[in-house]
């Protein structure tokens, strides 16, 4: 019975787990997918990350052998030779050296041991890569939460495009009800034309709030190759979707790249180090060459291996100035980092600051919705029975529209506050 119990307790456990983790709608996920897949700027930071790659087997190739071919003439004079006696007062010249010198081979060169400096290449290549794929990530988050705000940008202005329509629909309602009124004789044509001026002046705002719609449309189709006007389904949004509680500036794309960083520079300044180290080589070639006693004009085949040592003296490379080069930009990158948490840490308190504010006059502008809805519901009734004017039924009719306008507008702005801490949060949701 205790197993039972305890296995449905983790079932209810993991359902409210499940249940509380962020999903994005299917549509604004589809969106962000088109986003990533057609915006030029990630298919250029794919291509840095390409290229970090392809610097990393560069760096690689510093382990392969160096193998050259080479062909060279050469017409020297004098050439050195010594006179022998071969006969009675008869003396023949021996050459050493044949005025003109060919060479034709094929030369190796296999580096041995050069002290660590091709391993701290090839790490620093390892970093320069960690570096191009955090900036792509960086770019993908940068671009879905673009996305994600101009998706819920066109589902509240949808929203307040309704809010609108409604308030038109009522002071179109008002005009054919003042209209019937004056033909009675009871009301004037003053009230008609201040409900004409405020309807007016409702269908003004409808167009403005319809151009920043389609703005917003612009703006998705660009990121996306969508088209059209309409797609965007959606009529509401949860202003839970996003969890901004956990938001941590650590998980920053900007703090990750930054950090990849100073790994590059800690390997810059081990490998300016190394510039005084030495260098072990394996050297062999063959080939054909002439200047070979006897016959120093016939070419013979002819190799040789050995192994070299290179040590810096004097290098023009001026490892000394390169190490204290490495080390200022070591030093800079840390302060940069350093500079980047303490602006992401208020980033966040301030956003979060928002979000506390925000919250507490969405609770205002429900109180006032409703209230508002109270006293139009009022002031239809009094207009009706003549104990209040037109003017002030339009007042009631405005103050809920303005309470409902302000209540879209603050949900819109929470959950942007929120998207805006996951973005510095470095969240996926999609």
């Amino acid at each position: 019975m205790k197993n039972i119990f305890l296995a449905i307790a983790f079932l209810v456990c993991g359902m409210n787990y499940s249940f509380s983790q962020t999903v994005a709608p299917a549509q604004l996920t589809d969106l962000i997918t088109k986003a990533i897949d057609n915006y030029p700027k990630l298919k250029e930071a794919n291509e840095y990350v390409s290229l970090s790659e392809a610097k990393k087997d560069l760096a690689y190739g510093a382990y392969m052998p160096v193998i050259s071919g080479d062909a060279s003439y050469r017409y020297g004079k004098p050439t050195p030779s010594i006179s022998f006696p071969v006969g009675a007062g008869v003396f023949q010249e021996v050459s050493f050296l044949p005025a003109n010198n060919f060479d034709l081979g094929l030369k190796v060169q296999q580096p041995i041991w050069d002290f660590g400096r091709t391993g701290a290449n090839i790490k620093k290549s390892k970093s320069d890569i960690a570096t191009s794929k955090d900036n792509l990530e960086s770019v993908k988050n940068a671009l879905a939460f673009q996305v994600a705000q101009v998706y819920f940008g066109i589902v509240f202005l949808n929203k307040s495009v309704e809010v609108q329509n409604e308030q038109i629909k009522l002071l179109e309602a008002n005009e054919k009800l003042i209209s019937d009124k004056i033909k009675n004789g009871d009301a004037l044509k003053f009230d008609l034309l201040s409900t004409q001026v405020k309807k007016n002046n409702a269908l003004n705002r409808l167009i403005d709030l319809q151009t920043q719609l389609s703005k917003q449309y612009d703006m998705m189709n660009m990121v996306t190759a969508n088209s059209g006007y309409d797609y965007i389904t959606a009529k509401d949004a949860d202003g839970n979707l996003f969890n901004a509680d956990a938001v941590n500036a650590d998980n920053n794309f900007d703090i990750k790249v930054l950090n990849d960083k100073l790994a590059t520079s800690n390997w810059d300044v081990k490998i300016a180090k190394r510039g005084w180290l030495p260098q072990l080589v394996a050297n062999a070639s063959a080939g054909y060459k002439n200047g070979f006693v006897p016959d120093i004009n016939k070419l013979l085949f002819n190799y040789n291996v050995g192994v070299g040592l290179n040590i810096p003296i004097f290098s023009s490379a001026r490892p000394n100035f390169q190490t204290k080069i490495a080390k200022i930009n070591l030093q800079a990158n840390t302060y940069s980092l350093e500079a980047q948490k303490l602006s992401l840490n208020k980033d966040i308190a301030q956003a979060k600051n928002e979000m506390a504010a925000t919250m507490s006059k969405l609770k205002n502008y429900e109180l006032q919705i409703e209230q508002a809805n109270e006293a139009l519901s009022l002031a239809n009734v009094r207009y009706k029975g003549g104990v209040i004017t037109n003017l002030e039924l339009l007042s009631s009719q405005t103050n809920l529209q303005d309470a409902q306008l302000g209540k879209i507008q603050l949900e819109y702005n929470l959950l942007l506050s929120k998207l805006d801490l996951n973005r510095i949060g470095g969240s996926k949701f999609w």
